[in-house]
Protein backbone atom coordinates (compact mmCIF):
# COMPACT_ATOMS: atom_id res chain seq x y z
CA UNK A 1 0.00 0.00 0.00
CA UNK A 2 1.47 3.44 -1.05
CA UNK A 3 2.20 6.16 1.81
CA UNK A 4 -0.80 8.25 -0.06
CA UNK A 5 -2.96 5.48 0.62
CA UNK A 6 -2.17 4.55 4.01
CA UNK A 7 -2.93 8.63 4.66
CA UNK A 8 -5.84 9.41 2.56
CA UNK A 9 -9.27 10.48 3.62
CA UNK A 10 -12.54 12.07 2.02
CA UNK A 11 -12.04 15.26 1.60
CA UNK A 12 -10.92 18.32 -0.82
CA UNK A 13 -7.84 19.17 -2.70
CA UNK A 14 -6.06 22.62 -1.77
CA UNK A 15 -4.80 22.52 -4.83
CA UNK A 16 -7.23 21.33 -7.76
CA UNK A 17 -10.50 21.87 -5.84
CA UNK A 18 -11.31 18.12 -6.63
CA UNK A 19 -13.55 16.32 -3.81
CA UNK A 20 -11.83 12.80 -3.15
CA UNK A 21 -9.69 11.27 -1.58
CA UNK A 22 -6.82 13.42 0.03
CA UNK A 23 -3.88 13.30 2.25
CA UNK A 24 -2.37 16.05 4.27
CA UNK A 25 0.97 17.47 4.01
CA UNK A 26 3.27 20.05 4.25
CA UNK A 27 3.51 22.79 1.21
CA UNK A 28 6.81 23.67 0.04
CA UNK A 29 5.79 27.10 -0.27
CA UNK A 30 5.38 27.98 3.27
CA UNK A 31 4.73 26.61 7.18
CA UNK A 32 1.31 25.39 6.73
CA UNK A 33 0.00 22.20 5.75
CA UNK A 34 -2.64 21.51 3.05
CA UNK A 35 -5.08 18.53 1.77
CA UNK A 36 -3.64 17.27 -1.47
CA UNK A 37 -5.32 14.50 -3.87
CA UNK A 38 -2.89 11.64 -5.20
CA UNK A 39 -1.93 13.67 -8.70
CA UNK A 40 -1.47 17.04 -7.12
CA UNK A 41 1.18 15.48 -4.31
CA UNK A 42 2.78 13.51 -7.13
CA UNK A 43 3.30 16.34 -9.20
CA UNK A 44 4.28 18.66 -6.52
CA UNK A 45 1.90 21.08 -7.08
CA UNK A 46 1.03 23.85 -4.84
CA UNK A 47 -1.85 25.79 -4.65
CA UNK A 48 -1.79 29.33 -6.90
CA UNK A 49 -2.37 31.57 -3.95
CA UNK A 50 0.02 30.24 -1.92
CA UNK A 51 2.74 30.44 -5.04
CA UNK A 52 1.67 34.06 -5.45
CA UNK A 53 2.19 34.66 -1.96
CA UNK A 54 5.50 32.95 -1.55
CA UNK A 55 7.36 34.15 -4.71
CA UNK A 56 5.85 37.73 -3.50
CA UNK A 57 7.89 37.87 -0.64
CA UNK A 58 10.85 37.12 -2.30
CA UNK A 59 10.18 39.95 -4.57
CA UNK A 60 9.48 40.24 -8.41
CA UNK A 61 8.69 37.60 -10.83
CA UNK A 62 10.85 36.53 -12.60
CA UNK A 63 14.09 38.74 -11.77
CA UNK A 64 14.35 38.31 -8.55
CA UNK A 65 13.85 34.59 -7.78
CA UNK A 66 16.69 32.02 -8.59
CA UNK A 67 16.90 29.67 -11.87
CA UNK A 68 15.68 27.00 -9.85
CA UNK A 69 12.87 27.93 -8.41
CA UNK A 70 11.75 29.25 -11.87
CA UNK A 71 12.10 26.25 -13.20
CA UNK A 72 9.79 24.66 -10.17
CA UNK A 73 7.26 27.56 -10.43
CA UNK A 74 7.00 27.39 -14.04
CA UNK A 75 6.04 23.78 -14.44
CA UNK A 76 3.03 24.19 -11.49
CA UNK A 77 2.20 27.02 -13.54
CA UNK A 78 1.70 24.65 -17.06
CA UNK A 79 0.48 22.01 -14.11
CA UNK A 80 -2.69 24.61 -13.17
CA UNK A 81 -3.16 26.07 -16.92
CA UNK A 82 -1.90 29.52 -15.59
CA UNK A 83 -0.19 31.24 -17.59
CA UNK A 84 3.41 33.39 -16.52
CA UNK A 85 2.15 37.03 -17.44
CA UNK A 86 -1.07 36.43 -15.37
CA UNK A 87 1.69 34.87 -12.31
CA UNK A 88 3.50 37.76 -13.04
CA UNK A 89 0.69 40.28 -12.81
CA UNK A 90 -0.68 38.38 -9.18
CA UNK A 91 2.79 38.71 -7.88
CA UNK A 92 3.30 42.39 -8.95
CA UNK A 93 -0.28 43.28 -7.32
CA UNK A 94 1.28 41.20 -3.96
CA UNK A 95 4.35 42.87 -3.59
CA UNK A 96 2.26 46.51 -3.95
CA UNK A 97 -0.01 45.12 -1.36
CA UNK A 98 3.09 44.94 0.74
CA UNK A 99 4.95 47.92 0.18
CA UNK A 100 1.59 49.85 1.03
CA UNK A 101 1.72 48.55 4.63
Amino acid sequence: MSNFKKHAHLGKCDVCGKETQVAVAASSMGPVSLSYCENCLAKGAEPYEFMVAYISCAGNWPEDINQDSQARVRSILSYLGKTEEEFATDVAAMVDKYETF
